[in-house]
């Protein structure tokens, strides 16, 4: 009985504590010096009012995509240091939202993209265990990424360093981008038969690529490609304007 009243506790205050956050990112354009200003909304979807508290952080990306988070501050071209939010707790009413408002002040000697997070994460209440004693729930929180990219310092370039077949159905490109600011991707990778008739489609992910880096990206061929020999076209463009393309001849068994 203590057990399924526990479950019921946890079950109870996992509905509570969703959160959302739109939007889920922003892209700012400042000068050096300036201090530029922007909101997103924290929402909540719970039937009881939550305590929110904000942290800042430094993130990064590997090249598979993979997020792995930092102390704010600790990384270069971090905009964490320079974030300033109007409230760092406050509470949400139930099924509310609040906007917060968000102050970045561009560091005169910036150059390119900065980046950084903000994590809103509900604070739990104590939970009274049956039979007695407190015991501190888990909770969710929710990221804002921020980039801010210094105007006039922006250097661009782009690379399409490889496009290969990974494995029988899946390849891969791997995209880097040699400028200073953020990049995000777009485009098909176009399947031709002996032909040259364009028989598959497949999108590339609107995903970012940060400055000075590489990302990998992987494309699982469907079943409805049969076996035979394909011409793989990749047409990859990226969000400042630059078109990679690459030709690959691949054999699906």
């Amino acid at each position: 009985m203590k057990a399924i009243l526990l479950l019921l506790a946890l079950a109870s205050f996992a509905q509570a504590a969703d959160i959302g956050i739109s939007p889920p990112r922003l892209e700012l354009v400042a000068q050096p010096g300036e201090t530029i200003t922007a909101t997103a909304t924290v929402l909540t979807t719970a039937a009881s009012a939550q305590q929110i508290a904000s942290e800042l952080s430094d993130w990064t990306l590997d090249s598979a995509g993979n997020l792995a988070f930092f102390p704010a501050g600790s990384l270069l071209h971090s905009a964490a240091p320079f974030l300033e939010l109007d409230a760092s707790d406050f509470i949400l009413p139930p099924g509310g939202s609040r906007e917060v408002r968000l102050a970045f002040t561009v560091p005169a000697e910036a150059e390119g993209t900065l980046h950084g997070m903000v994590f809103f994460t509900v604070v739990p209440p104590p939970v009274e265990l049956p039979g007695g004693g407190v015991g501190v729930m888990t909770t969710t929180r929710v990221g804002l990424t921020v980039y801010v990219t210094v105007a006039g310092t922006e250097q661009l370039g782009s690379e399409l360093l490889d496009f290969y077949q990974l494995d029988e159905r899946t390849l891969a490109a791997v995209v880097v981008n040699t400028g200073n600011t953020v990049m995000r991707l777009s485009g098909t990778i176009e399947l031709r038969d002996e032909a040259g008739q364009v028989v598959h489609r497949l999108e590339v992910p609107d995903v970012p690529v940060l400055r000075e880096s590489e990302r990998e990206i992987t494309f699982t061929l469907p079943d409805e490609v049969k076996p035979g020999f394909y011409v793989a076209l990749a047409l990859i463009q990226d969000s400042r304007g630059g078109l990679l393309a690459g030709e690959l001849p691949i054999e699906v068994p």
